[in-house]
């Protein structure tokens, strides 16, 4: 039977999961016609549904699946709730504007590990390669759930992928990257569990040594991975949306995009990113009055700071 989550209110589903934060989720059709979302949350396959009476947990109907989807959901983290943030949000007169069309974004609490690989993954990527490759990593590599679905791999399993197998999952010039990060992971030379304690600046620091992490897959895994809201990573559309919106069309470089989203929002600048990307997909255009061609609609990461990070 159905669960009703009432802690989710205010949440938008459809806005949040196609939002570039996470990559297993899709679309189905339900029976009555409606949308499904059918995502992989850690161990658990997991059908959700929204209708004007909030957000249902159709399957598995179980207290625990429940209790994940609430933390998954950030419902826990954030007492506040999904409103109360955006009425906090709307202090600023810019986001105040923007809310309407882009209300209910809420940051996700995924699982660190899974969220670095798959940022490595989305250098110079689009979200439906991204979604592909970590599918096949899941596929080849992480235990099997049922109904099709496989958990993603913990790191010693990729440390040890044959690169024939990793090609195969389509990362291309990624799979070595990705064969490293786990490597350091499974090795204890990098504690994702202890980033979480580390003051925002070490921890960004920290994840710069990791081969194929630049500066925009750090801000992605300090936000979305590590729930350090106080992060806003900038691409090209967040640096167009603040360029117009606050700058008069003014270029900014994405350092100073950052220091001004971090002193304007504070621990707010990860929920106002989310909130800019959003409109700036949907609704600002390039200065020739068209919409970038459809490979720019990702989260790019940017530059790395040596030859051997991502970019």
């Amino acid at each position: 039977m159905p669960t009703l989550l009432g802690e989710a209110a205010g949440l938008h589903l459809a806005r949040t999961l196609e939002s570039g934060q996470a990559f297993r989720w899709r679309w189905d059709a339900g029976s009555d016609g409606a949308k499904v979302a059918v995502g992989v949350v850690g161990r658990r396959l997991l059908q959700v549904q929204q209708d004007p009476q909030g957000l249902w947990l159709l399957s598995p109907d179980t207290e625990d699946a429940r209790s994940l989807l609430l933390d998954y959901f950030g419902c826990r983290r954030e007492s506040r709730g999904v409103a109360a943030i955006e009425t906090a949000l709307a202090e600023d007169p810019v986001l105040a504007r923007i809310l309407p069309r882009t209300r209910g974004l809420a940051i996700l609490a995924q699982d660190p590990w899974e969220v670095l690989i798959s940022f490595i993954i989305s250098a110079n990527n689009n979200i439906p390669k991204i979604t592909q490759s970590i599918e096949r990593l899941a596929r080849a590599f992480g235990e099997p759930l049922g109904g099709g679905a496989h958990a993603f791999p913990p790191p010693a399993r990729l440390a040890a992928a044959r690169p024939r197998t990793l090609a195969a999952c389509l990362l291309g010039y990624r799979a070595p990257y990705v064969r490293a990060a786990a490597r350091m992971a499974a090795d204890g030379d990098i504690d994702l569990a202890a980033l979480r304690r580390m003051p925002f600046e070490a921890a960004r620091e920290r994840l710069l040594e990791v081969p194929g992490v630049g500066e925009k897959v750090a801000d992605c895994m300090l936000l979305f991975g590590l729930g350090q809201t106080a992060a806003f990573p900038v691409d090209v559309w967040v640096k167009r949306a603040v360029e117009r919106l606050y700058f008069r069309g003014r270029p900014r470089t994405p350092k100073q995009i950052q220091a001004f989203a971090r002193a304007r929002f504070g621990l707010l600048a990860g929920y106002a990113q989310q909130h800019l990307f959003a409109y700036a997909r949907a609704h600002l255009r390039d200065a020739r009055g068209s919409e970038p061609a459809r490979q720019t609609l990702r989260r790019r990461p940017m530059a790395g700071r040596g030859p051997r990070r991502g970019t």
